[in-house]
């Protein structure tokens, strides 16, 4: 098998007209790849056994595929059985598939999907306001890892579900979690019991793995949690934009930040901020400190606790990214 960490230095990225992948030269990051550009895409995993399997999820076609770091191209087989999809989460030998309307399904190595029922009841009766007709959406798909059994899954809008035996069952984990508009969770890996949510008016955090939840938005104007993501070395990393999508028709637009906590959530410091893109996706950089940032307006940003730096731009508005072979 190949190892993860020597061979996992491209970085892949998910915009709304196709997929490419970028290596590091020097000081550098050069695109060597680009394909799907048909497709808008949603999503992005890498498998976390193999960094040459990468998967795409695509707003109409379902999934699409590839097994060697992106030279070849090939649809899911069998796919999604709802091709809406919006959200993916790989894990060893499986991958899960969040959709509209809000529906959850998991395949193993390749095989048949299985629906995870208890995700579409437990969405019943949300709605996804800017088009209602849809009704609300699997929006994010995390593991806890503190068990292999607990999933966490982000509806928007609909707050956010929780299952304990490896999705057969859910429910809702919202005590103090007073916005049900859940875009991204992510359950830390470093410090024990603690969960961030992103949410469209505000930030949570939970130190009991989701069982009760408190806000930890950081001060000033902006209110619109679009990504959260977790560094090697336990920093936790937060895009925030001033007001919805909806409202980015100022000069300004988005007037974006990313702010850095080294403490679980409690306090904030700002990384960058006047960012005219919403940022809509992050991942942990290569090497373990810091984190590259993505935004609507097609830049990727690096980014520590000292600042940032644009390191690719002029790409379609970015959905996802993830570092991989």
């Amino acid at each position: 098998m190949t190892d993860f960490r020597d061979a996992a230095k491209a970085l892949h990225i998910a915009t709304y007209s196709g997929w490419y992948r970028f290596e590091q030269h020097d000081d550098q990051w050069a695109q060597t790849e680009k394909a799907l550009t048909f497709w808008k895409m949603t999503a992005l995993q890498v498998d976390p056994n193999d960094p040459r399997h990468i998967y795409v999820a695509t707003e109409h076609s379902g999934l699409f595929v590839t097994a060697d770091g992106g030279a070849a191209w090939q649809r899911a087989n069998p796919n999604v059985p709802r091709l809406t999809t919006v959200s993916l989460l790989a894990l060893p030998g499986a991958i899960f598939a969040g959709t509209v309307p809000a529906a959850l399904y998991r395949a193993e190595n390749g095989g048949a999907w299985q629906e995870l029922e208890g995700v579409r009841a437990g969405a019943h009766g949300g709605s996804f306001p800017p088009s209602p007709e849809l009704g609300a959406r699997t929006r994010f798909i995390a593991a806890d890892n503190e068990t292999t059994r607990r999933f966490f899954a982000a509806i928007e809008v609909g707050g956010l579900l929780v299952s304990d035996d490896e999705g057969r069952h859910w429910t809702p984990a919202v005590a103090g979690l007073d916005d049900p508009d859940v875009h991204q969770i992510l359950p830390s890996s470093r410090t024990r019991g603690l969960v961030v949510a992103a949410c469209g008016e505000g930030i949570y955090r939970s130190l009991d793995r989701g069982e009760h939840w408190e806000k930890v938005t950081p001060s000033g104007a902006r209110d619109f949690g679009s990504a959260v993501t977790e560094d090697g070395t336990g920093a936790i990393y937060l895009g925030l934009a001033l007001g919805r999508p909806n409202t980015w028709l100022r000069k300004q637009r988005a007037d974006a930040a990313i702010f850095v906590s080294n403490d679980g959530g409690a306090h904030w410091d700002s990384a960058t901020a006047a960012l005219s893109g919403g940022v809509m996706a992050m991942c942990p950089a290569v090497g373990g400190a810091g984190v590259f940032a993505s935004t609507s307006e097609g830049d990727v940003l690096q980014v520590d606790s000292s600042g940032a730096r644009k390191i690719i731009g002029g790409l379609p508005s970015i959905t996802a990214l993830a570092v991989g072979a």
